[in-house]
């Protein structure tokens, strides 16, 4: 079977497929590294894992193709299928919410090749990024690509780089009233900021050294592929073309920051990098190349479940 013909299109078999690839990794993961069947509530994390990761697999699949990222195939979200199977993430609802909300900022931030209605999307991105934020601190490294983007917009405006402060003024104010009815205090925001961590042991882990050393691997190699191929990109597509790129790096520091590694955070890396490969399948004429770097996705996975 040639992987890269049948992904190379969209079809609703895709999403189904698919989708069915996430649920089912998510629960064989909870089955062989989380034993999340032994505990009710283990159970109910499970599903909504799996629920949030369909979501972020659709979400991703409708930015894409909004800003014409990639063309009418399902290349990227069949990479991201591949690389969330490949990480322990059954029972984090955490890491998968914020995700989710991670995409829904991109969403905003990669529309930003359009002028129409700019202050809202600023804000909703900032507002997406500070709520990402909640469940993982270092999601705020996210403005650093919004900010790469609003410089690499036509006719940008100054007011529109002081949008993410009134944004985070909201929040502030939101967040101080919801937690002085909660707990009586305005001490919350000085238990909000996270230590970095530089402890790196837990990717010792021969799975983890796999899945780092390929994802190192592929996101050098095709960015270094990416850039060199940059004049023969229409200039209108040329600011998202290399703005995946910065998110790709943005989103490898983010995650080299949790302050608690678990495997988990190296999920913040997939979704930049299945778009950027995605582009590389896509626009690679050696079909033979093609189908075996489609196969090692899809192969590892299920390799890596029982290592």
């Amino acid at each position: 079977m040639m992987l890269t013909s049948f992904f190379g299109k969209s079809s609703p078999i895709n999403y189904l497929l698919l989708s069915i690839f996430l649920v089912l990794f998510c629960v064989l993961h909870g089955i062989l590294t989380e034993n999340s069947f032994s505990q009710g509530l283990s159970i109910l994390q499970l599903f909504v894992v799996a629920g949030l990761l369909v979501f972020s697999l659709l979400l991703l699949d409708f930015f894409v193709r909004k800003n014409h990222l990639n063309h009418s195939n399902t290349f990227a979200i069949f990479l991201f299928s591949c690389m969330v199977g490949m990480l322990p993430i059954a029972t984090n609802v955490t890491i998968t919410g914020a995700l989710v909300l991670q995409l829904l900022a991109f969403r905003r931030i990669f529309s930003f090749t359009s002028s129409k209605n700019m202050e809202r999307k600023i804000l909703d991105a900032s507002l997406w990024i500070f709520l990402a934020s909640y469940f993982y601190f270092w999601s705020l490294l996210l403005f650093g690509v919004l900010y790469i983007a609003l410089f690499k917009v036509n006719n940008s405006k100054l007011r529109y780089y002081f949008i993410p402060f009134i944004a985070a003024l909201g929040v502030f104010l939101l967040a101080t009233a919801f937690f002085y009815l909660k707990e009586d205090s305005f001490t919350w925001f000085f238990h909000y900021p996270k230590k970095i961590s530089l402890d790196f042991s837990v990717y010792g882990n021969i799975q983890y050294l796999i899945f780092i050393t390929l994802i190192v691997s592929i996101v050098i190699w095709t960015g270094f592929t990416r850039i060199s191929n940059l004049s023969e990109v229409p200039k209108k597509n040329r600011g998202n073309y290399m703005l995946i790129v910065h998110a790709v790096w943005v989103s490898l520091v983010l995650a080299a920051f949790s302050p608690q590694k678990t495997g988990a955070e190296l999920l913040y890396v997939i979704a930049p990098t299945a778009i950027q490969v995605g582009t590389y399948l896509e626009k690679k004429q050696d079909i033979w190349f093609k189908e075996l770097l489609a196969w090692l996705f899809l192969i590892l996975p299920v390799t890596l479940l029982f290592i």
